[in-house]
């Protein structure tokens, strides 16, 4: 739909929004397909994420990078406890690191 203002140009005529409140959708229960849940699920990750990143890291203090050889097998059981507990692979040393040397 279209008006022409006082210039004799057309231009858009637009319905004017409403908010949740005004919707009278109110109460009715929302049907959730498969995007949706995959969407929030994601949200709900990166929300998680963002908190243990921005969680100290044993020790405080600057960080620096620390090459370690690992044989496969470990290094395997390593990521897969480290994408288990959402925690990046470098603070799940860290904090076994810094257990194992308080207890030595």
């Amino acid at each position: 739909m279209a008006k022409q203002d006082t210039a004799g140009k057309r231009r858009a005529v637009r319905a004017p929004r409403r908010t949740i409140a005004e919707s009278e959708y109110i109460g009715v229960p929302v049907i959730l397909d498969a995007e949706d849940i995959a969407l929030a699920h994601l949200q709900a990750h990166l929300r998680e994420t963002e908190t243990i990143q921005a969680s100290p890291r044993p020790g405080g203090g600057a960080v620096i990078r620390v090459t370690v050889r690992l044989p496969a097998p470990l290094a395997t059981r390593l990521k897969t406890r480290a994408r288990r507990d959402g925690v990046p692979v470098s603070d799940l040393v860290a904090r076994a690191l810094d257990r194992f040397l308080r207890s030595a």
